[in-house]
């Protein structure tokens, strides 16, 4: 049984407004944590550029302040699936939960004694610059 966490970045005051959300995306591609990133994949975007192209879709649109992005953790029970599940279970799930609107980057840690996932997403739909609403997601839910 997985355990999922959703935490939202807000852009932070007196330091570059999207720094919660490259510190994030640099974290969740740490070669340690992700057999050497064979363990990332992305939709919308390149995992190594993915920041860069999130920001590029902010700008175009003109929302390049508050809530940044968001990230999900998807923990499974130690011993519970392996590497590769996890893996197919955090592409399957970005493709579904974000569709084509927003640039996303997932990866699998497997430094602790259970297997995690993480997804982080812009905020800002790259097809019509809206802002993602977990509000809406959550309260249909």
């Amino acid at each position: 049984m997985a355990i999922t966490k959703i935490m939202h970045m807000n852009s932070e005051k007196n330091r570059n407004p999207a720094q919660h959300l490259q510190n994030a995306l640099e974290y969740i591609q740490n070669p340690d944590k992700t057999e050497k990133l064979f363990l990332v994949g992305s939709v919308n975007c390149l995992p190594e550029t993915a920041f860069e192209q999130m920001m590029d879709t902010k700008k175009l649109f003109q929302k390049t302040n508050k809530r940044q992005g968001y990230h999900i953790v998807l923990s499974l029970k130690p011993g519970e699936g392996t590497p590769e599940i996890a893996f197919d279970m955090a592409r399957r799930f970005t493709e579904e939960f974000l569709g084509d609107r927003y640039e996303a980057v997932y990866a699998v840690h497997i430094d602790k004694d259970h297997i995690h996932s993480h997804i982080v997403w812009n905020s800002v739909s790259l097809l019509d610059g809206r802002k993602y609403d977990y509000k809406r997601v959550t309260g249909s839910m």
